[in-house]
């Protein structure tokens, strides 16, 4: 259970999770009896549905709830997307001029905005409670999880959000497909009741750690009182060539660059720095899911974890905004890091069948507008890793306007991931 007490929409959760239990054991019971008048193995289907909807409620009122406690208390921190809703100006005019309890207009307007979305999948979720809360969701509930599990397998951020997003998906199959089994469309797929428990419970801790990682709405901070308390052959790390500067429109060519990567994961040339929107729009665009099992299933084992250290360190920096997936031809993604007043896209991770690799994107950090000084350190701070020793000289030939790629070889290296991470933390800093 969460550290703080349960709030009353979590205390309806777990009473409907429960519902969820009693059809899974009347479903065992019947199956002891060896009911044939229906397939007893659709009230485990209906329990998994049912818990799913219950998660998905739970945090629609949590949501609500915390919003209209935000609302009530001018003094208490608000997250900036609290502040970037938009309020009709029927909802001001009934409190200013008709003297509307607040709770009563703004809690109207808030199930008007939240009741109907679904908050089943990972990415709603997150962005759900970014509307009350501030905490980075996935990395906190990962770290509650992770301490208070019972076994040796580490709990990670895209660990909870796969798991959870498997969970959703079966949820689906279940309620628009009848649970048809895609290798063969005549049957349904299987489902136990010990799967279907085990799916309830997890549920259920991880809403637990969700509710202890968002806790109370933070008050403003008391300014008057003081606190309570690496060296190889050059080839192996490649300069990517640079891409167009600016588009007719005057748009930076990262943003339209990073979400179009090499479609053949060439090292030695940049991603189109102009993309057709609407055929962008057209494409496939990766997920976590898919960039995950594309590195386990093609990386070797060392290459694999230096690319999940620097995935994970990423969303658990303060300086960390998003993760962005492309659409090229292998899963991909670039991290997005605020650097002094602005945001870039720092690195990029490709993923292939033959040959996957870091970028470090340099020129697309210079075009956001980090200085010299900022880069140079940065690949000064890079030149251990192996291949990279002559790397920073001709950066800074360049003017920066170059995207180093660290092969596979580089990254077998153990020390690669330390040797990235301390770099990135000291280009992150805030006196970075």
């Amino acid at each position: 259970m969460p550290a703080e007490p349960p709030t009353e929409a979590f205390q309806e959760f777990t009473r409907n999770l429960e519902y969820a239990r009693q059809l899974v054991g009347g479903g065992r019971r019947l199956g002891q009896l060896r009911v044939g008048a229906f397939d007893v193995d659709d009230l485990y289907r209906a329990a998994w549905v049912q818990a799913v909807a219950a998660l998905d409620h739970w945090i629609t009122r949590e949501i609500i709830d915390r919003a209209v406690t935000l609302a009530q208390n001018p003094s208490i921190t608000r997250p900036p997307n609290f502040n970037k809703l938009k309020m009709p100006v029927e909802l001001f005019e009934r409190v200013h001029y008709e003297q509307e309890p607040i709770d009563a207009a703004f809690r109207a307007f808030f199930e008007q905005t939240f009741e109907f979305r679904t908050f089943q999948a990972p990415d709603k979720i997150k962005e759900g409670f970014a509307h009350v809360s501030t905490v980075k969701l996935w990395v906190r509930v990962a770290e509650i999880m992770d301490a208070a599990r019972s076994d040796d397998e580490p709990i990670t951020p895209d660990i909870v959000r796969q798991r959870l997003d498997r969970i959703a998906k079966r949820r689906n199959a279940i309620a628009h497909t009848a649970d048809r089994d895609p290798t063969s469309p005549t049957m349904r797929a299987a489902i136990t009741a010990d799967e279907t428990l085990a799916t309830i419970n997890w549920l259920q801790a991880m809403a637990a750690a969700i509710q202890e990682a968002v806790g109370q709405p933070t008050v403003a901070p008391d300014y008057d009182s003081g606190p309570e308390d690496d060296a190889g052959p050059t080839a192996e790390v490649r300069l990517q060539k640079p891409g167009h500067r600016r588009d007719a429109e005057g748009t930076s060519g990262a943003e339209d660059a990073q979400v179009s990567p090499p479609e053949n994961l060439s090292l030695t040339e940049a991603p189109s720095a102009r993309a057709d929107e609407t055929f962008v729009r057209q494409r496939h665009r990766w997920d976590e899911t898919d960039l995950l099992e594309s590195i386990e299933n093609h990386c070797p084992p060392d290459v694999a974890r230096t690319l999940l250290s620097v995935y994970r360190h990423a969303e658990k920096h303060p300086a960390f905004q998003e993760y962005r997936f492309g659409t090229g031809a292998q899963p991909s993604v670039t991290a997005w890091f605020s650097i002094g007043t602005d945001d870039a896209p720092v690195w990029s991770i490709y993923t292939g069948v033959s040959m996957s690799a870091l970028s470090i994107n340099f020129e697309w950090m210079q075009s956001r507008g980090a200085s010299t000084e900022v880069l140079s350190k940065l690949a000064h701070d890079l030149r251990t890793i192996r291949g990279w020793r002559h790397l920073p000289a001709k950066l800074e030939s360049d003017d920066y306007r170059r995207r180093p790629s660290i092969g596979m070889r580089s990254l077998a290296v153990p020390s690669t991931a330390e040797t990235v991470i301390t770099a990135l933390n000291d280009l992150l800093s805030p006196t970075g």
